[in-house]
């Protein structure tokens, strides 16, 4: 079976790489807005938080129809859509006066434009074109949420010092117009079949009959035992991920680093999560996905203890806290792309995968929210939030070694 000598997937990758990185970017650098917009307009944490729940309620609701609408009208008449909304919206974020007017802008409007450049719209593209390096792709693919997480918080943070927080929020909706439009539009293609290839590039390897199966079966599969515990593996590691993502910027602040530094930290989180993206990916294609998943968990337990461990007199665990935290991010979105297409790649991959972040977003949303809460109740974000982020992780390695990939992908060979 031949091979092409550049196999058109990876410009698929490319593409995914620079809208994940706009998507994860625009989502990181609330952080920022958030810390100036308490200050500025005098609201409490938990209402500010509450923008941000707002955007995972919208991404529960979205990607379940994102995930079904590419697997029947292909990705380009999807995804296009949804980055006019998030252009559009995050521009409107700068004529905002109310805490009602960030609900919508932001909270609505970009919050339902941004799951069309997540990765739930390119799982379901990816899937269909990698098979053997399923797992390199999707850590490279996802590598853009780190770069994107470090270039747009760090626009972010010299729009803000430069401008204002209103130009800042003009100019990434007007970025994210002028360089995800053109990208999606002139580039993406859903299947390998459509010029002839099958996944990794060869020819005639992918048997239709299978898929058909798979798409009969998509009711079993949501109910089944395994798609249940990939659901509470991924809802607890994300729990973790997104309340330190949210709040991290002012837990550091409030004890003594300035925010000037804070916000260098995430930015330089995003940037070395890239790197780790693309090991955890191939390490999960050459050891399994357990294996990978449990050795970025350790990670991102270590980095809650520097996180609270971080003082102003100990700047210099703050650094530790950036590396722990990259690689232990970073291994998330891998894992979740390359286990869901393991076990249940076909032709409702796209709805399947929807389903599953939707679901997945619940406790996020939750547990943002509460923590912001427990701040305003009790003045400290320690211990609760140590404790919600220690417990979130250990459960879920226990859940994926309970699901055992490796011993499924054997017995469905």
């Amino acid at each position: 079976m031949a091979k092409q000598k550049f196999f058109y997937g990876w410009l698929i990758v490319g593409v995914s790489f620079v809208s994940m990185a706009f998507w994860m970017g625009i989502r990181s650098s609330f952080s920022l807005f958030y810390a100036r917009l308490v200050d500025e307009l005098g609201w409490t944490r938990a209402d500010m938080a509450l923008s941000q729940c707002i955007t995972f309620l919208m991404y529960m609701v979205s990607v379940p129809f994102i995930g079904g609408f590419i697997d029947r009208f292909g990705p380009t008449k999807v995804i296009i859509p949804g980055v006019i909304l998030t252009g559009a919206g995050l521009a409107l974020c700068a004529t905002i006066k109310t805490i009602f007017a960030m609900y919508v802008f932001y909270g609505l409007i970009v919050g339902i434009g941004t799951p069309f450049i997540s990765i739930v719209a390119y799982s379901s593209v990816l899937a269909h074109w990698f098979k053997k390096k399923r797992g390199l792709a999707s850590g490279i693919a996802t590598s853009g949420m780190g770069v994107g997480t470090f270039g747009i918080v760090v626009l972010s943070k010299i729009l803000i010092g430069t401008y204002g927080w209103r130009q800042a929020f003009l100019i990434l909706g007007l970025l994210t117009l002028c360089l995800l439009l053109p990208a999606n539009g002139m580039f993406l293609r859903h299947r390998p079949e459509e010029i002839g290839l099958g996944p990794d590039g060869v020819q005639n390897c992918l048997p239709q009959g299978k898929d058909q199966a798979r798409k009969e079966k998509i009711g079993r599969i949501l109910k089944s035992r395994e798609f249940v515990m990939c659901v509470g593996f991924a809802s607890l590691a994300l729990l973790a991920v997104h309340i330190i993502l949210v709040h991290n910027v002012r837990i550091l602040m409030d004890q003594g680093i300035p925010m000037e530094k804070a916000a260098n930290a995430l930015a330089m989180v995003g940037l070395l999560s890239s790197f780790f993206r693309v090991f955890w990916g191939w390490l999960s294609d050459k050891k399994g996905r357990e294996l990978s998943y449990t050795s970025g968990a350790v990670f991102l337990l270590l980095s809650s203890v520097f996180l609270f461990f971080t003082k102003a007199e100990r700047e210099w665990s703050l650094y530790i806290f950036v590396l722990t935290f990259s690689a232990g991010w970073a291994v998330t979105a891998p894992s979740f792309m390359a286990l869901l297409a393991d076990l249940f790649k076909g032709e409702q991959f796209g709805a399947i995968y929807g389903l599953f972040e939707s679901i997945i977003y619940g406790l996020s949303v939750a547990g943002v929210w509460i923590v912001g809460l427990i701040y305003d109740l009790t003045g400290t974000y320690w211990p609760a939030t140590f404790v919600i982020i220690v417990a979130s992780v250990i459960l879920s390695v226990w859940i994926i070694w309970l699901i055992d990939p490796a011993r499924l992908n054997r017995e469905a060979l």
